[in-house]
């Protein structure tokens, strides 16, 4: 079967989400069907990029976006009801090179990666679609707005309110229909919300395992000081509610821990400013690192107080995978898989007060410490491989389309 995947964005390198998700399904999807990719970019691929997408689609190309057009569209997206960031990533010369190379490529099955990429097909029929929501961004939008000054709060919820319309209007265009989570699935508001199919991620559990060499990639906290316990928080460090996550570790949750010797090691790319002034005496921020089994393998806790943001949390798979306590909030594990018959063994605490107890429990208590990693490494052996993941996503193909072997076909269902 011939596969199109359409991103906002090269799944590479694998520093965010949508990236990673992409990634590791067209991985997956190569290994049976001709997978193609087509991207925008704001620049040109690198020679790793290039090399890595290679390897596991069959052809991609990219286009590159004008950025003065850009802020031309977001200026006029005011006089429209399409949510501003579908404005953002449309313009009609990326659409021109989308459907020119669709005519001479002839996909079975086209999958839409994120609702800001669906006006670019959301009319060709004659093609079965997915449209892979991956999570509510109109909740995720509505929780940032909470936390915003009273000047720019209104914007968000203006986009909140745009993005929750659209992702009920989009519905009806597309022959299937994914998400991360079951909990995300309830935020959109379309009366056919159950039929979308639940497409959680996973973790590469043969690439994140504990434990590794001791590395020169990052400048290490616990190296410089041996003793001392190393309290870890990763991820897409311009990604607002990472920022947020990160900043209420240093700031409220840290100065409640008791335990001596506790440093902070924040790693990941594109720090903000707000991020960079957090680093101090005890608490690190890298910045991009290459390799974050460098930074797993020196942590003793993960910790994730994350409290807005949606879908499903990348970082905490892959922490567990290298076989770290984690703790984290209610709203993180709601968004992991729920069609398990075991919970995965996260410690869980949703004030600032009761995260530094967390911290101060496992840090006094090596034995609990090793326990629950070694649950955690399990739960994800057999919960979270992006083998099992990816066939779910297939199924999704299945369910939206009429598939004739004779004819070696895929029909949109009558």
């Amino acid at each position: 079967m011939k596969i199109l995947f359409i991103t906002s964005r090269l799944p590479w390198p694998l520093d965010k989400g949508d990236r990673l998700r992409a990634y590791h399904q067209m991985r997956m999807l190569s290994l049976e069907h001709e997978v193609f990719l087509f991207s925008l970019t704001e620049t040109d691929p690198s020679n790793e990029a290039i090399q890595a997408l290679g390897k596991v689609t069959t052809d991609f190309q990219w286009h590159k976006l004008n950025g003065l057009k850009r802020w031309l569209r977001l200026s006029l997206a005011a006089f429209s009801s399409r949510p501003f960031q579908t404005h953002w990533f449309y313009q009609r010369k990326a659409d021109q090179h989308l459907h020119n190379w669709m005519n001479s490529l002839e996909p079975e099955v086209i999958h839409c990666q994120l609702i800001r990429m669906a006006e670019y097909v959301r009319n060709d029929h004659q093609i079965p679609r997915v449209i892979d929501y991956m999570d509510a961004l109109s909740a995720g939008m509505k929780r940032r707005a909470n936390l915003r000054p009273f000047w720019s709060k209104w914007l968000f919820l203006w986009e909140a309110q745009r993005l929750a319309r659209y992702e009920s209007i989009i519905f009806d265009y597309f022959d299937g229909q994914t998400i991360i989570s079951a909990a995300d699935r309830k935020l959109i508001s379309h009366p056919a919300r159950k039929s979308i199919a639940v497409v959680p991620n996973g973790v590469d559990a043969e690439y994140f395992k504990a434990k590794r060499s001791p590395s020169n990639e990052i400048t290490s906290l616990a190296q410089e000081s041996p003793g001392d316990f190393v309290l870890l928080f990763t991820g897409n460090m311009s990604y607002a509610p990472n920022v947020d996550a990160a900043k209420r570790l240093v700031q409220a949750v840290l100065p409640k821990v008791t335990t001596p010797g506790v440093r902070v090691l924040i790693a990941g790319t594109k720090p903000t400013a707000e991020v960079l002034k957090l680093a101090g005496e005890n608490v690190e921020v890298t910045g991009w690192v290459p390799d974050l089994r460098t930074a797993y393998d020196e942590a003793d806790i993960f910790v994730a107080p994350l409290r807005i943001g949606t879908g499903q949390q990348n970082k905490i798979l892959e922490a567990m995978s290298m076989g770290l306590p984690c703790i984290t909030t209610t709203h993180v594990m709601n968004g992991l898989p729920k069609e398990t018959h075991q919970n995965p063994p996260l410690q869980l605490a949703e004030d600032d007060a009761g995260t530094a107890r967390a911290i101060d429990e496992l840090l006094n208590n090596k034995q609990k410490r090793s326990a629950i990693g070694e649950e955690s490494r399990t739960w994800i052996e057999k919960n979270s491989s992006w083998e099992a993941q990816t066939h779910a996503l297939e199924l999704s193909f299945v369910n939206s389309t009429i598939y004739k072997p004779e004819e070696a076909t895929w029909r949109i269902k009558k």
